[in-house]
C-alpha cells in the first residue's frame, strides 16, 4: 500500500480514511494498554463526561400489592480531556518519491512505535500535569500490594494472588496483568520447589501467527518496558510496579485517530518532507477499585 503522496503539492497528506486506519491499526498492535483491553471510547468534543455509579441502588423483599420502596444509584462524573501526543520527522524527498512501498513502511511503523511507545508511558506513568495525561500510577482510589517498606523482588506468585484477591473483593475481575519485562524474567526462574528444574511459569505456545501466551492464574500478563524502574520504596530505588485490573473498567479516550500529515514545503530549502502524527487522547477510571498496583518490586 503506497501511503505517502509524491505529487509535490504543499500540505499533502496520506490518503484520508485508508491511512489513517492503517496507522491506528499499527498503534493498537504495539500499545500495551489497548492491545490488554482498555475500553476505548471515541469522542470529538474537547471534554467527554463519563458517568460511573459509586453505590448501587438497594433491591428489598416486598409483600404482594405493597408499595415498592425506592432507591437511586449514587452517581456522578469523571471528566476526559484528551491531549495531544505528536511525533515530527524529516525524509528527504528522494526517499519519498522513490522508495518502494517497503521503505515507507518501515518510517510508519517508526512513527506508530514512537506514539504507542509514549502513549504506554503516559497510560502507566503520567503524571497529569498538563499536558501530560494522568496514568494509573498516579490515580487517585486505586488498590495496592506493597513488596514491603523497602520493597523486594518477586519470588512467588502471592503479590499477584492479593492483587486478584482485592479485584474480587471489589466484585472486580482481573483480566490483565502489565509488568516489565524483567518481573517477567524473574518469574520464570521460580521453580515448583527446592532444587526442582521445573519452573512455576513457561510461555504458553501460541498459533503459528501468534507470539508466545503468558499468563499467571488464567490471566494474560503483558510486557512493557515503559514502565520505571527507578522507583523509590524505602531504602531502595530501582523499584517499579506492576499493574492487575480489569480492562474494561479503564477507558481510553480518544479524540482523534492517529492523524498523519505529510508536507513538502516545510523543509524546502533542504528539499526534505516533514511527517507529522498527531493523536489526542486521554485516560480515566470510572471505578478506580478495578486497578491493583504492585509497588516495589525490586530486580532479582
Amino acid at each position: 500500500m503506497t501511503w505517502l503522496t509524491t505529487s509535490g503539492t504543499a500540505g499533502g497528506s496520506f490518503a484520508p480514511t485508508e491511512a489513517a486506519a492503517y496507522f491506528f491499526d499499527q498503534l493498537t498492535a504495539m500499545s500495551v494498554g489497548l492491545n490488554s483491553g482498555f475500553r476505548r471510547v471515541s469522542t470529538n468534543a474537547a471534554r467527554l463526561a463519563v458517568p460511573r455509579i459509586l453505590t448501587d441502588a438497594v433491591a428489598n423483599w416486598t409483600a404482594e400489592g405493597t408499595e415498592i420502596t425506592p432507591s437511586d444509584p449514587n452517581a456522578d462524573t469523571v471528566t476526559a480531556v484528551p491531549r495531544k501526543l505528536a511525533a515530527l520527522t524529516y525524509a528527504s524527498n528522494e526517499l519519498v518519491d522513490d522508495s518502494q512501498p517497503d521503505a515507507q513502511d518501515v518510517l510508519a511503523t517508526n512513527l506508530a512505535r514512537a506514539i504507542a511507545l509514549k502513549l504506554d508511558l503516559s497510560f502507566y506513568e503520567g503524571s497529569g500535569t498538563a499536558p501530560e495525561i494522568r496514568g494509573l500510577k498516579n490515580q487517585s482510589g486505586i488498590q495496592t500490594v506493597s513488596m514491603g517498606v523497602n520493597g523486594a523482588a518477586l519470588t512467588n506468585l502471592d503479590p499477584f494472588a492479593d492483587a486478584l484477591g482485592l479485584l474480587a473483593e471489589a466484585d472486580a475481575e482481573g483480566t490483565a496483568i502489565v509488568m516489565h519485562p524483567r518481573n517477567w524474567r524473574a518469574l520464570t526462574k521460580i521453580k515448583e520447589t527446592s532444587g526442582s528444574a521445573r519452573p512455576v511459569l513457561v510461555d504458553g505456545a501460541g498459533a503459528p501467527s501468534e507470539g508466545p501466551r503468558r499468563s499467571i492464574y488464567g490471566v494474560p500478563v503483558w510486557l512493557t518496558s515503559q514502565l520505571a524502574t527507578n522507583e523509590t520504596q524505602g531504602t531502595a530505588t530501582t523499584a517499579n510496579s506492576a499493574y492487575v485490573y480489569q480492562g474494561d473498567q479503564v477507558c481510553a479516550v480518544i479524540r482523534e485517530d492517529a492523524d498523519v500529515q505529510v508536507d513538502k514545503s516545510a523543509a524546502f530549502s533542504s528539499d526534505r518532507t516533514a511527517v507529522r502524527v498527531t493523536l489526542r487522547a486521554d485516560l480515566v477510571l470510572p471505578n478506580p477499585a478495578a486497578v491493583v498496583r504492585i509497588l516495589g518490586v525490586l530486580p532479582s
